[in-house]
C-alpha cells in the first residue's frame, strides 16, 4: 500500500516538473534566443532569481521523492523493482545535470559574464543540455507509472 502512495506521489511531482521543464524548453528558450544579448541580461537580471525560486524547490521534490520510493522499495518485497530502480537513475541523471552544467551556467547569465558574440551560442548549449536533461525526467516519469502499473 505505502508503496502505490510512494510511487504516485513521484508520478505526480515528475509530471509537474517534466511539464514545466518542456513548458521553459518551449516557450522561455526560444524567446531568450530571440533577444539581443543586452536585453537578455536586462531580463535575467529580473526574472532570473524568480525563474530560479520556482524551479529549484520543484526539482529538489522531483528528486527526493522518487528516491525515497526507491530507498523504500529496497527494504520490502515490491513489484516492479527494476523498474523503480530505472527511474532512480533517471532521476538522479537529471538532477545530476544541474552540477554538470547548469549552476555554472546560470552563474554566467546572472553575472552577464558571457561576452555578447557569444551569448547565442551559449543560449543553444543550455537549450540542448536542457532537452537531454527533459529525457531523463521522462524517463523517470515513464519507469515509474510501469512500477505502479506492476504493483496494482
Amino acid at each position: 500500500m505505502i508503496i502505490k502512495i510512494l510511487l504516485s506521489l513521484s508520478i505526480g511531482i515528475l509530471g509537474v516538473f517534466l511539464g514545466a521543464q518542456i513548458m521553459e524548453g518551449v516557450l522561455f528558450v526560444p524567446y531568450w534566443k530571440t533577444l539581443p544579448a543586452k536585453d537578455f541580461f536586462e531580463l535575467h537580471q529580473t526574472f532570473g532569481k524568480k525563474i530560479y525560486q520556482f524551479f529549484a524547490p520543484l526539482t529538489i521534490i522531483a528528486t527526493i521523492l522518487p528516491l525515497i520510493t526507491l530507498a523504500y522499495s529496497s527494504f520490502i518485497p515490491t513489484k516492479g523493482r527494476f523498474f523503480i530502480a530505472l527511474m532512480g537513475i533517471c532521476t538522479v541523471l537529471f538532477f545530476s545535470t544541474y552540477f554538470l552544467f547548469f549552476k555554472e551556467a546560470n552563474q554566467q547569465f546572472a553575472e552577464a559574464s558571457i561576452a555578447y558574440e557569444a551569448l547565442p551560442q551559449a543560449l543553444e548549449t543550455w537549450g540542448n543540455w536542457h532537452w537531454g536533461r527533459i529525457v531523463f525526467e521522462f524517463w523517470a516519469f515513464v519507469f515509474a507509472i510501469i512500477a505502479l502499473i506492476n504493483n496494482r
